[in-house]
């Protein structure tokens, strides 16, 4: 049994654990293995409605498993990258909102499994780095794509090439955390996060997230998104919900249909 991802529920939010804390929660071929279809269970079952990702034994994530690392051919590096793929797809264009709760080290890929979330807690222990050039390595699992849109390109640029550190307070001042948490209370106080996102309609966060995904575009091709997502989104009974819950004074009750 493969359980270097555990997953526990609280309500309507899916608690995603990486569980390699003698490694810090490296990633490696056993997290990747792991974490794949459990994120396929979560968008498959209605009921979970936000995510939160987390680490075991005080650290969120130290990084690739150097270890993993040692093979020459670049064939079996590829298939080993490529198999990331689809984890990256079922995060950021989940009909689920996902929030990173971050102690210790978020490290290199850990930093870009942290960023591929919709939000980021910060715990004081949290550390950031983009530590792939220190060990020859470029960004990967959509760093190049994520962090640049929360800090903008000349900063991401700096953190990509430097690999410099970030605290809590500093990775927040930044854009990187969007919410401090009390030392001991990150897990709750992402569950918190991913509770006040957990009654948007599924359908609306999915949409608004997979055209986000496609990064900065021009005028043109927002339109065309518009033109794709709002007709078939004007068409669900979640919308017909939500406009008579605001017509009754009262909070939606979604049901992703």
């Amino acid at each position: 049994m493969n359980d270097a991802v555990l997953l526990d529920r609280q309500g309507s939010i899916a608690i995603l654990t990486l569980n390699r804390p003698d490694k810090r929660n490296a990633i490696g071929d056993a997290i990747r293995e792991a974490l794949v279809p459990l994120l396929g269970e979560i968008a498959a079952d209605p009921s979970y409605r936000a995510v939160v990702l987390t680490g075991a034994g005080g650290a969120f994530c130290s990084g690739g498993d150097l270890g993993e690392m040692r093979s020459r051919c670049m064939l079996e590096r590829r298939a080993r990258l490529e198999g990331w793929r689809s984890a990256i797809r079922l995060i950021t264009r989940s009909p689920k909102v996902f929030v990173a709760a971050v102690d210790g080290p978020a490290y290199g890929a850990g930093f870009s499994l942290a960023l591929l979330c919709d939000q980021v807690v910060a715990g004081p222990t949290a550390r950031f780095s983009a530590a792939f050039a220190k060990v020859g390595l470029m960004p990967d699992l959509g760093l190049l794509w994520s962090l640049p849109g929360r800090v903008g390109l000349g900063r991401a640029k700096a953190l990509m090439l430097s690999g410099n550190v970030l605290d809590a307070a500093e990775a927040a001042r930044l854009g990187i955390a969007d919410h401090l948490a009390s030392e001991g209370g990150t897990l709750d106080e992402a569950i918190r996060c991913a509770s006040r996102f957990a009654d948007a309609a599924p359908g609306s966060v999915s949409q608004i997230k997979a055209a986000l995904a496609r990064g900065p575009a021009r005028l043109e091709e927002v339109l065309d998104w518009e033109l794709d997502g709002q007709p078939l989104l004007a068409g669900t009974e979640d919308h017909e919900e939500g406009k008579l819950a605001f017509l009754e004074r009262r909070p939606p009750r979604f049901k992703g249909t």
